[in-house]
């Protein structure tokens, strides 16, 4: 009777159609882990439901059968051959090759996705027919990665659940699960060691340490579905992604001087591509470690811009260090610099504007603005002389008061003293 009840309840949801021609209809009836697949593999503890229950499928109402094909009506009773009847398109476990069109079926049919996600992509088969895994995939090698690689096969988790295999701060050891095998890569003539250089990124700190998850990680850069290396051409408008205004400098200037956006000028020559650590001012310039003089030679033109860029970043950052300063330390004294001081983010701006204008090797157009901040610097180092002009003045003045305070007060007593002797007199 119980068996038969599950039949009758499941009756609604048996896959009629055939999956492999169409998606199957929008799931209706019980929960997916009581329908007679879900149950005999479980009572032969078998792999396929391990997890199961999470999977991002069976919380939308999808079960064995609409994947797999079979009819579970009639494996209510136990017969496991009625039950994977191939009139019922029961396909069971697809190889290897037919992974991607497998998770296509559904994935890439835009009707059937819209039925529980209106917003859901359905190009993940033809961007990853693309990548390099996707031509490998085509051509026949298997040992390249496919869907259930990354997502994983049953218990797949949707990519915004902190514990899916592609959530942002799991995306670099999923990679590295293929990409770290030295083995693997080098049939390939690939290296390993990506994961681990990420990890030393000032990316990888804002994504682990700062728990940022907009912070860039593997596919961010090299795509997903669509996975390839970024191309020489590409590399500026990969990280123009996020860092946008130095990749508009970057493209204007190679577009404005015709250069040819060969390996030599691209982003990761000076910031490198998987470590990319923090910029600071000692990449610029033409000293013993600078970017610029791994290229650069005395006397080329570049030499001497990346020599004039770094004197006056230098100048315009300690010019707005010692005003700060001065007056900071005046206004602990009492005098009112305020307007000094929002004055003072006049240089400030310009030295990140200066900084980011680095990016359009246009030394012309860099000083315009550098050099304005390094004048708004000197005005502030100046203010702040003036202050301590007006506290020693101040000081002075006070000195002054208090000496003919006193001398008025040493008169009167004196007065007074005359008075009592006179008084004393009489």
């Amino acid at each position: 009777m119980r068996r038969l009840c599950i039949a009758v309840a499941i009756l609604s949801c048996a896959a009629a159609s055939g999956f492999a021609v169409e998606p199957p209809p929008p799931p209706q009836g019980p929960p997916p882990y009581e329908t007679s697949c879900f149950t005999c593999h479980s009572e032969l503890q078998m792999a396929p439901t391990e997890n199961a229950r999470e999977d991002i499928h069976f919380e939308h109402g999808l079960s064995c059968h609409d994947c797999h094909g079979g009819n579970p009506l009639a494996g209510a009773d136990g017969d496991m051959d009625a039950a994977h009847d191939p009139a019922h398109r029961f396909r069971g476990r697809p190889s290897r090759q037919q992974v991607p069109q497998f998770c296509a079926a559904c994935h890439a049919d835009a009707t059937y996705m819209k039925k529980f996600n209106p917003t859901a992509r359905v190009d993940q088969l033809s961007e990853y027919e693309t990548s390099q895994h996707g031509r490998r995939h085509a051509a026949g090698d298997m040992k390249t990665a496919v869907c259930t690689d990354c997502h994983g096969v049953h218990g797949i988790r949707a990519n915004k659940d902190p514990r899916s295999p592609v959530y942002p701060m799991r995306v670099a050891d999923t990679c590295a699960r293929c990409h770290n095998d030295q083995g693997l890569m080098g049939q390939y003539g690939l290296t390993t060691g990506q994961v681990a250089d990420y990890r030393r990124s000032v990316h990888a700190a804002a994504l682990y340490d700062d728990g940022d998850t907009f912070a860039p990680t593997c596919n961010d850069c090299h795509g997903s579905h669509g996975a390839v290396p970024p191309g020489v051409n590409s590399v500026a408008n990969v990280c123009g992604t996020c860092h946008g205004r130095e990749g508009s400098l970057f493209r204007e200037t190679a577009m404005g001087r015709t250069a040819t956006l060969d390996t030599a000028i691209q982003c990761t020559i000076c910031h490198s591509n998987h470590a990319v650590l923090p910029p600071t001012d000692d990449m610029l310039g033409v000293h013993d470690g600078a970017t610029c003089s791994g290229c650069h030679q005395e006397g080329d033109k570049g030499y001497q811009t990346a020599d004039r860029m770094k004197r006056t970043i230098v100048e315009l950052t300690n010019g707005l260090g010692e005003a700060r300063e001065l007056l900071e330390r005046a206004e602990r004294a009492g005098v009112e610099v305020g307007p000094d001081k929002f004055e003072l983010q006049k240089a400030q701006d310009a030295l990140i504007e200066s900084k980011v204008l680095i990016h359009s090797f246009d030394l012309e157009r860099f000083l315009q603005v550098a050099e304005e901040g390094v004048a708004v610097a000197k005005a502030g180092i100046a203010a702040g002389h003036g202050a301590f002009e007006e506290i020693r003045f101040r000081r002075a003045g006070l000195g002054f008061s208090l000496i003919v305070i006193v001398a008025v007060i040493g008169a009167l007593l004196l007065k007074i003293r005359a008075i009592e002797r006179g008084g004393d007199a009489r």
